[in-house]
């Protein structure tokens, strides 16, 4: 038996352990003291697949030395002796009692004693174990000493595997089974310290699938996120296992590469876009999938890895717009990004402080020479801008959201400019008209609002251009939108008639009362030509249909006697008048109306 004095040296060595537990070789070092302070040749601590009834060793300590990746069968064991509720003891001769265990024969083991390590429900999932080549000196003070182990092992397997699972939560993408984002944040950080090292370079390619959205809403996200890990495992065959992969977001994937220099990042995104040339299986159904792809290459110019993945985005959001879709960065998208943006702040001011204006463009009826109508066109001059081309802020308005307050407020802007000239001038005849937006159409509330604001106005005064392909985008909505608006008296003209998607069978149903002529048309017509056929089909199909036609861009008297001659009256473009400041307009083109008391003085010459 050992004395109490060396029993609390024991426990005091132990304790002394113990303080070592949150190291990563915590487990190495209790079993090489346990088996110093018990005078022991061999200690194992294993974690147990129930299922398998398999050990694999956490530490085994076998005669002065660590022996790394030891597994074996509990079967035939006294290791499967050792239950949830109960330790086991083989106070000698173990290895002639369980003959089939070759590590016992093999290390000629005597005494053996096995304590549980349990989990938080009370299950056994592992053990520990001491071995020795003759009984052990007080068995007692082995169990005791097992127990208070075993319950701080079970303790650190507990807590290492809640941080297993919490970094797996941190760095792994729930649906793909790859790393996240963070994740890939992590790799850059380690790659680019490689790379410096090396004297290597790195390519970085954000991926984004095309019309995910669309696959999301057609066939749920339960096939949506099918589809995401289809993608990953195809990226992750396709690629080298130097590569680094990634879901950064619900439809953009992120690739690290190693690579020497910028000229082989064609070659890279061309494997990546090979690796879609076949459809995906979901186990739901195969999906044709295209990708976009914006890539970037480290060191460059401005040898910062934290923007790697910046600029590759910058270049993806380029790509979004070109036919090859896929780009690589260069420093001049920065620069278009830095002012698009200032562009954007500059207009969200324009629009809230109302320093937009609108312009007006007459229409003419050439059989007449009085005004058929107005296209109120919005004009915008900033103070750090200048004139600003209508197409790049309405586009931009288009992307970033805007769209709907800026239509609204060329709406409300027209109709109060309409009223004006209405109550105050003569002269005003026809319709004004707005063009809308595809965005501003799909809006279910675009009907109600623009009922609202004309409610004061006299029917017919009023008009909405859209073209043929923002009607056709949804032509069940689009009807019984244009229809309630027709319904409180404001006109549909379809603007640039014949560019577009067209469909005879919708046009006829549409409540349409305008044909606008496109001045491409318009601009290259000549008898005889291509152009000149389309305009006089166009003329004699609205005819036909009881539609009215405008004919846009008029800019020669031939083009204007050409379409006089083919039917078409009402005219638009620079010949007749350019778009003007509505005060401008108002000098040019209207009269104001007079007074009671000077009509009757006018009527008093008369007599």
């Amino acid at each position: 038996m050992i004395s109490d004095s060396d029993k609390n040296a024991v426990f005091r060595a132990l304790a002394d352990v113990f303080t070592f537990s949150e190291d990563t070789d915590f487990f190495d070092i209790l079993s090489q003291r346990l088996a110093e302070i018990l005078s022991v040749q061999h200690v194992v601590i294993s974690r147990v697949d129930g299922e398998t009834q398999m050990a694999y060793a956490h530490s085994f300590f076998s005669n002065g030395q660590h022996i790394a990746g030891v597994e074996y069968s509990l079967s035939g064991t006294p290791c499967e002796q050792v239950s949830s509720q109960t330790a086991c003891h083989y106070v000698t001769n173990a290895a002639h009692d369980f003959p089939d265990d070759q590590m016992l024969v093999d290390l000629q083991v005597d005494s053996y004693m096995g304590y549980p390590l349990l989990d938080r429900q009370g299950d056994k999932y592992g053990l520990i174990a001491i071995m020795a080549d003759k009984p052990f000196l007080d068995a007692d003070l082995c169990l005791e000493v097992l127990r208070i182990s075993g319950a701080q092992v079970a303790a650190e397997l507990h807590r290492r595997s809640n941080e297993s699972r919490m970094h797996e939560l941190a760095f792994t993408d729930p649906v793909t089974g790859i790393a996240n984002r963070t994740a890939f944040m992590h790799r850059i950080d380690r790659e680019k310290k490689h790379a410096d090292e090396k004297g290597e370079g790195l390519c970085l390619l954000v991926v984004n699938i095309r019309r995910f959205k669309e696959i999301n809403d057609a066939h749920s996200h339960y096939v949506g996120d099918l589809l995401l890990a289809a993608v990953a495992e195809r990226l992750s065959n396709t690629l080298s296992e130097q590569d680094f992969i990634a879901r950064f977001s619900s439809d953009e994937f992120g690739i690290l590469m190693p690579c020497t220099a910028e000229n082989e990042l064609p070659e890279a995104i061309e494997r990546v876009k090979l690796a879609f040339s076949e459809p995906l299986d979901t186990g739901e159904r195969l999906f044709g999938v295209e990708v976009r792809i914006g890539a970037a290459h480290y060191p460059s110019t401005t040898p910062e890895v934290s923007t790697l993945l910046q600029r590759a985005s910058i270049a993806l959001n380029h790509a979004r717009h070109i036919a090859s879709h896929s780009r690589i960065y260069d420093s001049s998208m920065s620069q278009q990004l830095l002012d698009e943006q200032q562009m954007l702040e500059r207009l969200k001011l324009a629009i809230n402080e109302e320093k937009l204006s609108l312009y007006y463009q007459p229409q003419f009826d050439v059989r007449t020479g009085k005004l058929c109508g107005a296209e109120a066109l919005c004009r915008w001059h900033d103070e750090e801008l200048g004139n600003v081309p209508p197409m790049q802020f309405i586009q931009l308005a288009e992307e970033r959201g805007l769209i709907y307050s800026l239509g609204n407020w060329v709406v409300r802007e027209a109709i109060t400019q309409l009223q004006d000239w209405l109550t105050h001038y003569d002269g005003f005849a026809g319709t004004l008209s707005v063009n809308i937006s595809a965005l501003q159409f799909e809006d279910p509330y675009m009907a109600n609002y623009l009922i609202e604001k004309t409610s004061d106005l006299p029917k017919g005064v009023f008009a909405l251009e859209l073209t043929e392909s923002i009607m056709m985008q949804n032509p069940q909505h689009g009807m019984k939108q244009l229809q309630r608006l027709q319904d409180s008296g404001i006109g549909i003209a379809v603007d640039d008639f014949g560019t577009g998607y067209s469909s005879l069978s919708y046009l006829t149903q549409f409540p349409i009362s305008v044909l606008k002529i496109d001045r491409t048309f318009i601009q290259k017509m000549y008898p005889g030509n291509h152009q000149h056929a389309i305009v006089t089909t166009i003329i004699a199909m609205a005819e036909a249909l009881g539609l009215d036609t405008v004919a846009e861009g008029v800019e020669t008297p031939e083009q204007e006697a050409t379409l006089k001659a083919l039917g078409c009256f009402c005219m638009q473009g620079f010949l007749r008048g350019k778009p003007v400041p509505a005060n401008e307009f108002a000098e040019r083109w209207l009269q104001p109306k007079l007074s009671d008391n000077e009509s009757r003085i006018n009527n008093k010459f008369l007599e």
